[in-house]
């Protein structure tokens, strides 16, 4: 009785390792090392014009978000994690790489960018 139990559990144990299914990494649940190195990998890798949900897609959700109007429409500016200036467990705007985007889609990063747009130019 107690081999055929072992024998059914084994059975069991075979039959949940075959079947099991790792959740495939996403942005949104990975670490903050491995999502900080994702970012800096898909980030090199955009270009001007992408929408805002293929960039979504690609990064998931950013770590900061602000919006504002210029005379040319609507900008959002989502920020991202790439680099750590301290460990202190929290991400700061100073550890993060901002995306620009004039109504919905992407038309710069980067901290000269963020500075262009803030001095009008």
């Amino acid at each position: 009785m107690v081999a055929g139990f072992i024998g059914l559990y084994l059975v069991f144990v075979v039959v949940v390792i075959a079947l099991w299914e790792e959740t495939p990494a996403t942005p949104d649940n990975m670490d903050w090392d491995d999502r900080q190195k994702h970012n800096v990998a898909a980030i090199a890798s955009l270009e001007p014009g992408l929408s805002k949900a293929v960039v979504l897609e690609r990064l998931g959700n950013p770590d900061f978000s602000e919006a504002l109007q210029d005379d040319q429409g609507n900008i959002q500016v989502l920020r991202y994690r790439t680099h750590r200036i301290k460990g202190d467990g929290e991400t700061t705007l100073d550890e993060t790489t901002p995306l620009l985007f004039r109504d919905g889609v992407l038309f710069a990063w980067g901290e000269t960018a963020m500075t262009r747009l803030r001095d009008g130019g």
